[in-house]
């Protein structure tokens, strides 16, 4: 099971316009955004314990070249429309204008136009819940672990997970140190992630994000 969510981080920073941008009378805002997959492993076995996977750029995302916009003044009103118009987005072009309105008004920034750089970044959260039949052997099971290669039957009192859709025992503490640093099955190779299993639905879905 994968659930998602998403965070967005602004950070909005004003220079004095030297008249490379500002065209000598409008200021000037420069947008630019990328987009990074933070992965977290749900251990449904152990009270719902997290670890985290770690984070990537997102590759169903295309890099944005920088916008940039012009603008009279930095009243609320204009700055809203001019950003709402861009993101098609009410609730980010707010939250956008509101950081730029702020700083535009820094008390130790000098008169004349300005230059603001706005930087967004959107993490997309993604915590995959891997079912695991995490139970003490009481019975005899053969076969290998395929990422220690020790054999299944010789150990005692120790976890074993089973990926979604995979026929394979691992032991759950083996199985986790791999999908830290892959996201496929060791032995079948059939990723645990649904996005990557299914790109067209990982375009739609990031469509809707």
């Amino acid at each position: 099971m994968e659930t998602k969510s998403l965070k967005v981080e602004i950070s909005v920073h004003a220079t004095p316009d030297q008249g490379h941008l500002s065209l000598g009378v409008l200021n000037s805002v420069l947008i630019s955004q990328s987009w990074v997959t933070e992965e977290f492993f749900v251990d449904e076995s152990d009270d719902g314990n997290i670890t985290s996977l770690g984070s990537y750029p997102d590759s169903f995302s295309f890099p944005d070249m920088p916008s940039l916009l012009r603008f009279q003044d930095f009243t609320p009103t204009n700055v809203h429309q001019q950003i709402k118009s861009h993101f098609n987005d009410h609730v980010l072009s707010r939250l956008i204008t509101d950081h730029i309105v702020v700083e535009s008004r820094r008390r130790d920034l000098p008169q004349g136009p300005l230059l603001i750089t706005v930087f967004l970044r959107f993490t997309k959260k993604e915590y995959i819940v891997l079912p695991c039949n995490s139970a003490p052997q009481t019975t005899k099971v053969e076969g290998t672990c395929a990422v220690c290669l020790e054999d299944i039957s010789d150990t005692k009192e120790q976890a074993l997970c089973q990926p979604p859709g995979c026929a394979p025992l691992f032991h759950e503490v083996c199985l986790i140190k791999w999908l830290d640093r892959h996201d496929s099955c060791p032995l079948c190779r059939q990723s645990t992630n649904s996005l990557t299993n299914n790109p067209s639905k990982a375009l739609e879905e990031l469509g809707e994000a």
